[in-house]
Formats: C-alpha cells, structure tokens, sequence
C-alpha cells in the first residue's frame, strides 16, 4: 500500500482531514496503528474508529454470517440427534388395571404429539377418564417426572370418582 492510499485509509477510518492523516502517518514513521493512536491521544478521532489491516467487503460480511449461520445449525442439529437418541432409548407406557397395553418410544409419543395434537390430547384425556395410567420408563427417566405423572393420574382418578358419587 501506499502513502497515498495509507492516508486515505486512515482518514476514513478515524474521520480526520487529509492533512491530520498525513502528519500523524508522518510523524509515526508510516505506521497506521501508531498514527491512530497519535490521533486519538490528540483527540482528533471523532468516536471510536473501526480499524483493521484488512477492508471488510460485502463478500466477507456475507462469508462470516455463513459461518455463524452454520455454527447454529450444527449445534442445533447436535441437539435434535441428542434427543432423538434419548427419546429412543426411553419409553411412554401405557397400561390398564395393572397390564401394559402398550410401550412407544418417546420419539414416536412426541411425534404423535405434534402431528395429530388434537387428537393425541383428546385420547390421552378420555384414557384418562376410564382409567388408563400413562408412564414413562427408560434408562434417562428422572424419578421426578414420573412421580409428577403419576400424582397428575390420581386426582384425574380422584375427581372422575367424585363426579360418579
């Protein structure tokens, strides 16, 4: 680069004159971060500058948004495989009167949820009313969620009985 273009640079980059872009260039022995900060201690710099070595271009914007872009789809990829892979190794079991009428992934029970929600949550309501208990089991279950599962299933009960007296 050269001098021409070094004062151009610096000008625009710390918003100074030519003349103040030239001195300071001049008096840093052509160096740009010397000069910027010569600049700035003199308090010529009107806010804070952008200041690299490299011009950043449309194309170069555009490449580091990609990256971005890219990094989020990847983890967010990492955490749908992650539950994927969770939702299979654990399941939604469903029994009656003490007898397991069925076991699903819950993988499958999730899909089913968001699919056909309506009618997911209108047959779980009605299986709770005649009596259907819904559990989940599996190896990453915390007891919480089932004992939360279970509390929910017995006022069900409870309030289906006061409803019969």
């Amino acid at each position: 680069m050269d001098h021409f273009e070094m004062v151009e640079n610096l000008r625009t980059k710390a918003s100074v004159t030519y003349e103040e872009a030239k001195a300071a260039l001049e008096k840093s022995d052509w160096d740009m971060l010397d000069a910027l900060v010569l600049l700035e201690s003199e308090g010529k710099v009107n806010g804070a500058p952008e200041f690299t070595t490299q011009e950043k271009t449309d194309e170069t914007r555009r490449s580091a948004h990609r990256g971005e872009v890219k990094g989020t789809l990847s983890k967010l990829g990492s955490w749908i495989r992650k539950m994927i892979t969770l939702g299979n190794k654990n399941q939604f079991v469903i029994s009656r009167k003490g007898a397991e009428m069925a076991a699903m992934p819950i993988t499958v029970m999730a899909l089913l949820m968001i699919l056909v929600w309506p009618f997911s949550l209108i047959v779980l309501f009605a299986g709770l009313l005649l009596g259907t208990r819904y559990a989940f089991r599996g190896p990453d279950i915390n007891t919480t969620v089932s004992d939360f599962v279970s509390k929910a299933q017995d006022k069900a009960a409870m309030a289906v009985d006061a409803r019969v007296e």
